[in-house]
């Protein structure tokens, strides 16, 4: 009778753990694609940059007038901006998302919390050297300060993020004074919202998928571990 059961248990969780893996590529493939949206504002912005920079004309010239240093040389510039564009795409992401991939590191969030537990701390007594007492402060939050550093690089890369996508995507016409106005003024109408949820989306929709896929992950772990007793 048991076995009977634990035979149907484990063919509804095999059931289950197909559909958690068919969720899971997909969501991949989807994050996939809402990266290669996510790099074009980089890549436009690169590519705008380069275009206002001057070179030298006589270079230039020189690198046109060589039968296939040219073609090269065209080819890469044509492509340069992508793969700048990538580059800095990769950086921020990674910053961005760092503090989440280290919340999911139960091993490394075990030791910071028994670092923190177990670790000596020095009293802050008010006749303290300023610089003491800064010193007793940074040496009592030592082993929450890679979270907290993580956390505070993401909040500052964020901001940069946006800048660049409102570059790409304006929320209106007229820059920032434009914009704080319409704000100040409740004009919403003035407001570009399809650049808007395009900021949005470039901004979060890597972060969101990540989240999913570690949920998903969890999942798939979990219902192994349950079936497989």
């Amino acid at each position: 009778m048991s076995s009977g059961f634990k035979s149907q248990n484990q063919n509804q969780g095999s059931g289950t753990r197909v559909l958690v893996k068919i969720l899971y590529w997909t969501t991949v493939i989807v994050g996939l694609w809402f990266a290669f949206l996510n790099l074009q504002p980089y890549a436009e912005a690169v590519k705008a940059v380069m275009a206002n920079a001057t070179g030298d004309a006589a270079l230039i010239k020189l690198i046109a007038a060589i039968p296939i240093i040219n073609g090269i040389a065209a080819t890469i510039g044509t492509a340069l901006h992508w793969i700048v564009g990538l580059l800095i795409w990769l950086v921020i992401q990674t910053v961005e998302v760092f503090p989440i991939i280290l919340k999911r590191d139960r091993a490394f969030m075990k030791v910071l919390i028994d670092e923190a537990q177990s670790s000596q701390k020095f009293a802050i007594r008010q006749n303290d050297d300023p610089a003491l007492a800064a010193l007793k402060r940074w040496y009592n939050n030592f082993p929450t300060l890679t979270m907290t550093s993580a956390r505070n690089l993401a909040l500052f890369v964020y901001a940069i993020d946006f800048l660049i996508c409102t570059i790409v995507y304006p929320p209106c016409q007229g820059g920032f004074g434009q914009l704080m106005f319409i704000l100040m003024s409740g004009q919403w109408s003035q407001l570009d919202w399809g650049n808007i949820a395009l900021l949005v989306i470039t901004l979060f929709a890597i972060e969101t998928i990540i989240r999913f896929l570690f949920w998903l992950g969890q999942i798939a772990y979990f219902m192994k571990s349950a079936h497989s007793r």
